[in-house]
Parts: C-alpha cells; structure tokens; sequence
C-alpha cells in the first residue's frame, strides 16, 4: 500500500514517527511526503524513513498559488489532500491500495480490517465515535454530538482505497471542492476537507465505514476506547490497536490516567520520539506561503478578500506577487462581497 500525508515544515517530525511506525509494521509500504512549502531542505531529501517527497506545488494543481493564497495554513494542508492522493494514484499506477493518513499518527499494528473491506469496496472511511458520544461537552465547550455534526462524522486522517472507477471518480470530485471549498467556515457549513465525506457517503457507491475500535483513536474517543496491553501487543478495546491520532497532543496529556496505564504510556512514548526527531527538524519554522513574495505577512482580512471574491482570480492569477494594498485595491473594485461562489 502506498500511504500518503500532507505536511508543512513544522509537521516533519511527527512526520517521521508516522514513517518508523509504517515501515515497522507494514514493512512493504511506501510513504509519500506533500510538503507544502515553496522549497525542499536538502536534509529532508536524505531522509530514508521518506520515500518520495513532493512539493505541493509540483502535484498537478491548474493554478496553484490563486487555490493556496485563499487558505490558512491548517486549512492549506487540508485542501492539498485530494489532489494527493490523485498524485500517487497516477504515478504508482501499479500499485492497487492507496491511503491517506495524517501525519500525527503512529500505526501500532498492520491494517488487516483495511485490506479486508477493500476486497469488495474501493474506499474505506473511518468515523470520530464508533457509538454516541458519552461527555455532554467536547474541550471547546461545544455540545459534543453538535460538534461533530458541524465537524462531519467521518474523521479526515485516514481514508482507505483501491483502484477502481469509484475511487477516481470520488477523487476527481473532492479534489475539485477542496481546491476551492475546504474553509474551517461554520457559517458556509464548512470544515476543511471533512465535511464533504459525509456528502460522498451518498453521493458514491462502494465507501465502507469502518467501525473497528483500533482504528482513529484520538483524544475524542479515548474515553470509548480502553487501551490495555497483552503480552507486549497493544489492545483497544479488547481488539487490535491499529492507529493513534495524536491531535491536540498537549491537551491529552494534561488529563492522562496514571503513569502505569497503558495509554499513559502511548502518550509519553509518542512524546518521547517526538523530542527526539524535532531535534532534525524543529517546529519553530514559518511557514513560507505565509508572507508575500516581498517577505511581508500575509494578514488574514487579505485572504477574506480574495477567497470570497473569486473574480480576483481573473486579475490577480499570482496573488503573492502583490501586496495587501493592491488586493485591497482590487477588492474595493468590486461592488459587494460574495459569500457563495
């Protein structure tokens, strides 16, 4: 199986503890490294845990710096997963499973349940809660339920696939609406990338969802998934303990069980690798589609401009190349702001 995440600078290192956790477990893989900066460290290139690293820009977008300019950076890597995954479909075109993952996971053991769904569908999701949730409020203060609602049921870091005509298909249709729609915008029903996997659970056929308790453990769910360990194996559930999503790392630290609980022990170790390899690549970088191709910053209020007027696309097809006044400028040409494009 060919994996494949989605990364800027500040995300290497968990990057490699993601590529040391495949490479353990499902020797045969391969990972494939978006990076979405504007260049590529040399180091980086040298790195044998990475089998390929791609810039983002290189992976086929029509005009990628209009599709970039319009995103934060949380939001940017979000949005370069569709055309991703069509990246590695094409160029590995031998190969028959695909999957993204995010680069905040660790594998803990082969996805055996994975394999098995794509025996007679052509792409696997995988849910935030495999049954309701049982706290009222989320860490946000947010109803719980609402929350991922508002969020999509099916969780972005991990999707399953196999070459077929559905998976190109659904391909061709995310890629196109992340490209233009994957904003963290709750007023447009948006959540970068996650809300249109629910849409795609009707619109396409063959999508499996894959209930399984060791897949997408995640602070979320920890308190639905009780991670014990038998004779050295991890166990979630009392089922194999395939992968932990570590986001929001610091904030499940802060609540963790006793050190002597198994899940503690999942979190420090994680913790442990991580300290290591930000030693090779350090988080403190800016990310370099932040700023103009002058060096200045780009404000957010700038980005609003341009990405809810799509006609500025037609005028400004390198929006990097300018400055805030100009797209300021260009923005007040327009008689009203368009919300829905």
């Amino acid at each position: 199986m060919i994996f494949c995440t989605s990364v800027c600078l500040n995300h290497l290192a968990k990057a490699k503890i993601l590529a040391r956790s495949l490479k353990k477990h499902m020797p045969q893989s391969k990972l494939v490294i978006c990076l979405l900066e504007r260049s590529v460290p040399v180091h980086l290139l040298e790195d044998e845990d990475f089998d390929e690293v791609v810039l983002a820009k290189d992976m086929g977008f029509a005009n990628f710096e209009s599709m970039i300019f319009k995103y934060t950076q949380y939001e940017a890597a979000c949005a370069c997963k569709g055309q991703l995954m069509k990246y590695v479909y094409n160029k590995y075109n031998k190969e028959q499973f695909f999957s993204y993952i995010d680069s905040d996971t660790q594998v803990f053991s082969r996805f055996d349940e994975v394999f098995s769904a794509l025996k007679t569908h052509s792409i696997v999701f995988t849910p935030h809660y495999n049954e309701p949730p049982r706290d009222t409020h989320t860490i946000w203060g947010e109803n719980a339920e609402i929350l991922i609602l508002r969020v999509g049921i099916i969780n972005g870091g991990f999707i399953g696939m196999k070459r077929s005509v559905q998976s190109e298909k659904f391909l061709d249709w995310w890629t196109a609406r992340l490209e233009r729609y994957a904003y963290n915008d709750a007023e447009l029903g948006l959540f970068t990338d996650q809300r249109w996997l629910t849409a795609a659970m009707i619109l396409f056929d063959s999508i499996y969802v894959l209930k399984h308790d060791g897949f997408n453990v995640a602070f979320w769910n920890t308190n639905q998934r009780s991670i014990t360990m038998k004779k050295e194996v991890y166990l979630s559930n009392g089922v194999p303990f395939r992968f932990f999503h570590f986001s929001n790392i610091h904030y499940l630290r802060e609540r963790l069980p006793e050190d002597s609980h198994a899940l503690s022990k999942v979190v420090h170790q994680y913790l442990a690798q991580l300290e290591e390899f930000e030693t090779i690549y350090p988080t403190h970088f800016e990310w370099s589609y932040s700023c103009f191709e002058d060096g200045r910053l780009i404000e957010d209020y700038v980005r609003e401009f341009y990405k809810y007027n799509p006609n500025l696309e037609n005028l400004t097809p390198n929006p990097y190349s300018l400055s805030a006044r100009a797209i300021r400028q260009l923005n007040k040409k327009k008689k009203k702001k368009v919300r829905y494009h």
